[in-house]
């Protein structure tokens, strides 16, 4: 808490001014960086015109979140069930809202015949939790941004070859 208020340069009972409880501290962090990436994936969706290259881009971009935030991402993995109900809800909230995003440009894909109709939902969440084992492997092949790359090639094309069908 000693940290958290120096660095927004108060004292550290003027926390408790803003957020009744440190699990709320976490939960607001967590919300405004979810808000800041899907910022950053509106832009990519802007941008992009092609649904393969703009999953791509949003995944190479989701892959720096748990890079960067790996330690609160692990805390609120293993600890996220024993909060209080309203913030568990929040944090589904700004989940759903960027995994809504994603299947959006999925269903995009299927409805311009780029991708084949599938569960844009489940495969949304396959991609998000495949950033997971790619940052929090313990026998990486290669760098996490090459891992990335193959992983979305076989989510794009799958592993049989063309003599498979």
């Amino acid at each position: 808490m000693r940290e958290i208020a120096a660095l927004a340069d108060m004292g550290k009972s003027s926390l408790y001014d803003f957020f009744k409880t440190k699990d709320e501290i976490v939960i607001y962090a967590v919300e405004k960086k979810i808000e800041e990436t899907i910022e950053k994936v509106n832009r990519i969706i802007a941008e992009e015109s092609s649904p393969e290259q703009c999953l791509r881009k949003i995944m190479l971009n989701h892959l720096g979140v748990p890079k960067q935030y790996r330690t609160v991402l692990m805390w609120l993995n293993a600890e996220s069930e024993y909060l209080e109900e309203e913030y568990q809800k929040r944090l589904k909230a700004a989940r759903y809202a960027y995994q809504d995003i994603i299947k959006s440009v999925i269903e995009d894909g299927m409805f311009t015949g780029i991708f084949r109709k599938t569960d844009a939902a489940h495969v949304s969440r396959l991609l998000i939790n495949s950033i997971l084992s790619i940052v929090y492997t313990s026998r990486p092949s290669t760098s996490p941004e090459k891992m990335l790359d193959e992983t979305m090639n076989i989510f794009l094309h799958g592993i049989l070859n063309d003599g498979g069908k």
